[in-house]
């Protein structure tokens, strides 16, 4: 599993809070700055998944993700005006979206939304390194999400509480309603959601791709250390000859003694 240094930790943190400063102003900056001071313990070590194969399974995973997951909706803002879409939303509301998509990932105002496995069979069957935490409110994450938001007082746009509420696509079924429509005149009237939903959908993707690869490189590893182990053990049997040489010394000293016992004497 992944693990980062503690310096790795602050540094992604501090982008974090220098995101929020560069990208809002007045009041609700000063709203977010508090929400996240609030948070800080936990938010700095929370993963961004429970199960080793899922996207940044280990502590500074969350912080890690929605920085992601900001820097890919830009990307795909940018791209989707390329192929002639239209743009009716601003970055800041974009950046917002992005960055709190997944809030409700830290839990509530009491506890933590993920802890660590303690049964080892599931660890290591299932890969599950971390649980969910029975002890706060069963909610959905992006249900959280808006309502940490509004218990700090930060101002939510339609646009952006859509957004943060789409943001699973239709991995989530209750965004069914939103997103799987054939009433045009009841679809999104505006694309940002999609956009949002794109931009999870690829960096979750691109770190499940990071994840297998460094699974794949840590194989290759481990193959290539038994291959050394086999080949030094398989170089101990082949110095044997050496004791066969003391044997055959051994038996020819054998076959002296009874020459002389039992031999010709004449």
């Amino acid at each position: 599993m992944k693990q980062l240094t503690e310096n790795q930790l602050l540094d992604n943190w501090n982008k974090l809070l220098q995101l929020v400063e560069d990208t809002f102003e007045g009041e609700r900056k000063e709203k977010l700055l508090e929400m996240y001071k609030f948070f800080e313990d936990r938010m700095v070590v929370a993963p961004a998944s429970g199960k080793e194969e899922y996207h940044y399974c280990y502590a500074g995973g969350y912080v890690n993700h929605v920085l992601h997951v900001v820097e890919t909706a830009l990307e795909v803002s940018k791209t989707y005006e390329k192929v002639g879409g239209y743009k009716d939303w601003t970055d800041e509301e974009l950046i917002f979206s992005a960055l709190h998509h997944d809030l409700g990932k830290v839990g509530d105002l009491n506890g933590e939304y993920y802890i660590p496995q303690d049964n080892d069979w599931r660890r290591k069957t299932l890969g599950e390194v971390f649980t969910h935490n029975t002890e706060i409110d069963n909610m959905r994450v992006t249900d959280r999400a808006l309502f940490i938001l509004q218990h700090f007082g930060v101002k939510v746009s339609l646009k952006e509480t859509l957004a943060i509420k789409v943001s699973d696509g239709l991995y989530d079924e209750a965004n069914t309603y939103y997103m799987k429509v054939f009433d045009a005149s009841r679809s999104l009237k505006n694309h940002m959601p999609y956009i949002i939903h794109w931009a999870d959908h690829m960096a979750t993707q691109a770190e499940f791709d990071e994840w297998k690869r460094e699974d794949e490189d840590n194989k290759e590893e481990m193959e290539s250390r038994l291959s050394n182990i086999k080949n030094i053990s398989v170089g101990k049997k082949e110095t044997k000859p050496k004791q066969k040489h003391k044997d055959e010394v051994l038996e020819n000293k054998h076959q002296d003694l009874f020459d002389e016992l039992f031999g010709d004497k004449s």
